[in-house]
């Protein structure tokens, strides 16, 4: 008996082995994400995010607020794509949804708010190829909840980065309060409840989009109305609103107004701690842009922005030039510590003092903003100078 026991213990280890052995691990494969053309891309994305909506029995408005391109929180001639194919695809598939952009009319009577950005992903090692994340929720607007939430990959010779005329003629790129809540807003999960504050941005929001629009379309005299009123919200003193009144005062002709309305960018900018300035530069030069209209405006604003700093003692900053990615790396640092210098300069010609309370850095190719190779109109953002402020 003992050795039938003995026996049955080795066929059954023997059995276990065999199945261990023929049951080989097979491991399993990370999802591939899906890159789609843009028209494909964003047409699954409205569908998508509509079909995880309760659908409403009767007809239902839903506003779009433009996306924008996280890099420089600005709106960008792809995110006009979007949005038109947005407005075309939602209704064709969704005709219950009445589908509008976002302004102050339009919101009045809206349900649904949706949200998103766009997020480049660079070339992922295929040259001629780019990639990109196109991120969106939707917001119902009685709630405050988020209701729908997806997210969707882009391939395309390249979406279009040229910012709108209002988001291109602002004096800085947009890194405020108000980008952070979209950001936000669009990366919540389904079933979030919006905070307070975030919700409140929205009505400056549409002001903004309302603002924006009548700037594109070369209407200064609307667009100087308009800002003017946004900045007197409770919500509305913020660096987007002062951005286009500066733009829309110095269109008019209205330069003081314009140094105003830069000095107020100043003092929010220097409580965020930056003052990401567009400052830009020509191709591996420490020339500025060939534009006299630029040129002139950046007369103002290193005036202004010395005069902040002369009247503020207990205050220091770091002046921190840039370069595209294009050329070489080594060499790029070095040209971006140039530009920094070249600012400096022409600070001290204002202020003299500013050499003793400012440090020049060059971070070469190291924080680009589009990222592109090879320089061009698109990565102007890149070839900048722009301000930190430091413990003195």
């Amino acid at each position: 008996m003992r050795i039938i026991g003995v026996l049955n213990k080795v066929i059954f280890y023997l059995l276990v082995i065999h199945f261990l052995v023929s049951c080989q691990f097979i491991p399993v494969q990370p999802a591939t994400p899906t890159y789609l053309t843009l028209d494909t891309a964003i047409l699954a994305l409205s569908r998508n995010l509509i079909n995880q909506l309760q659908q409403p029995t009767q007809s239902a408005a839903l506003v779009i607020n433009p996306f924008v391109a996280i890099e420089s929180g600005q709106v960008v001639q792809a995110s006009l794509d979007i949005e038109a194919l947005f407005l075309d695809e939602i209704p064709k598939h969704f005709n219950q949804f009445q589908v509008s952009r976002l302004t102050p009319e339009s919101l009045k009577t809206a349900h649904y708010l949706l949200n998103g950005f766009i997020k480049s992903e660079g070339h992922l090692n295929e040259p001629g190829k780019k990639y990109y994340q196109v991120v969106a929720s939707i917001l119902d607007l009685t709630h405050h909840t988020i209701v729908a939430s997806s997210k969707i990959g882009i391939v395309s010779p390249g979406l279009n980065y040229q910012p709108t005329p209002s988001y291109e003629d602002n004096p800085m790129y947009i890194k405020d309060k108000l980008l952070d809540n979209l950001i936000s807003m669009v990366e919540s999960s389904v079933g979030t409840q919006v905070n307070t504050n975030a919700y409140a941005t929205i009505t400056t929001k549409a002001s903004l989009a309302e603002a924006q629009a009548a700037y594109d379309k070369n209407q200064y005299e609307l667009a100087y109305r308009l800002f003017k009123n946004i900045v007197q919200l409770p919500n509305g003193k913020v660096m987007e609103a002062y951005g286009g009144l500066y733009s829309s005062a110095f269109k008019l002709g209205k330069l003081k107004e314009a140094e105003e309305n830069f000095t107020h960018m100043v003092v929010l900018g220097v409580k965020a701690g930056s003052l990401p300035v567009k400052l830009l530069f020509q191709p591996q030069l420490t020339e500025f842009l060939a534009e006299p209209s630029l040129r002139q405006q950046y007369t103002i604003w290193l005036k202004q922005i010395s005069q902040y700093f002369k009247e503020h003692q207990q205050q220091c900053v770091n002046i921190i030039g840039h370069t595209s990615q294009y050329g070489i790396y080594e060499y790029n640092k070095r040209l971006s510590k140039r530009r920094a210098e070249k600012i400096q300069s022409l600070m001290q010609s204002i202020f003299a003092g500013i050499i003793h309370r400012s440090k020049t850095i060059g971070k070469g190719s190291d924080e680009t903003i589009v990222g592109t190779i090879p320089d061009s109109a698109e990565n102007a953002i890149d070839r900048r100078v722009e301000f930190r402020v430091a413990d003195c």
